[in-house]
């Protein structure tokens, strides 16, 4: 009669219960909210005013005049740079259409990038051209005066910044894996996103102000790749935990 081997038993996932003690799942929400919460209020009151101020010193030394303005958001007192927006020609803008008509129809012949990835750069170029054909025919409507759009877009991403660590906070907690790795992934996604948020902030002000106010659109419009940003984030951290659901899986032997 032949020896039966050792196998590695791992059940089907329509058959495991996820097993998690209530009190310690609000513990751990109670806790990741305080560090969501805590890092809105840095940012909104140490870490962006901080950048604001350099950042205004730094272009006063490349020559380019800016003001700081005090706006009202979510009842804070938050201060922004005003400048003024960049006006294109439209002859310019005309150029830069046709510019971006053909990369659109280049990119769909193209064999060499991946069909998903072309997708999403043809659906930023469409958004691009939108703009584009906005600002060429209708650029004397755009509503917003600079502090305005960035008072409208420093809102937005504060409260887009707090429910998405809060959110996926939500989502890491409800993984059984340990807290200090869990909170190890709150904390870095937290850090490394307001230093990104401070960086696009910078560079957004650069692009309308000395470039051309077409990009305004576009900054608001990132947005849809802070979604991607947390999204990958809780995806990579699924996989990692996965790896160490893998190396406990139980091995039987018959």
């Amino acid at each position: 009669m032949a020896d039966c081997q050792m196998q590695v038993i791992v059940p089907h996932r329509s058959y495991r219960k996820l097993k998690m003690h209530k009190g310690k799942f609000f513990l751990e929400i109670f806790i990741y909210t305080l560090i969501s919460l805590s890092a809105v209020y840095l940012y909104i009151t140490y870490l962006l005013p901080g950048f604001i101020h350099y950042f205004h010193t730094v272009l006063e030394h490349r020559g380019i005049v800016s003001t700081i303005t005090a706006v009202d958001i979510f009842g804070w007192k938050v201060e922004l740079l005003n400048l003024s927006f960049a006006h294109t020609q439209p002859l310019i803008l005309l150029f830069v259409l046709v510019a971006l008509v053909l990369l659109f129809l280049v990119l769909i012949k193209q064999k060499t990038l991946p069909l998903n990835v072309v997708m999403w750069i043809n659906f930023y170029i469409l958004l691009f051209i939108s703009f584009v054909l906005y600002f060429i025919f209708f650029a004397k409507y755009f509503p917003y005066t600079f502090v305005e759009f960035f008072e409208l877009f420093t809102t937005a991403h504060i409260g887009f910044m707090f429910f998405s660590f809060l959110l996926t906070s939500a989502a890491i907690a409800l993984t059984p894996v340990g807290v200090s790795y869990k909170l190890m992934a709150v904390v870095v996604m937290v850090i490394y996103y307001t230093l990104f948020s401070v960086i696009r902030y910078g560079l957004g002000i650069l692009l309308v102000s000395q470039l051309s106010i077409v990009w305004a659109p576009i900054i608001f419009f990132t947005f849809y790749l802070d979604f991607f940003f947390f999204v990958a984030l809780y995806s990579y951290f699924l996989y990692r935990s996965s790896l160490m659901f893998h190396r406990k899986d139980t091995i039987w032997k018959w």
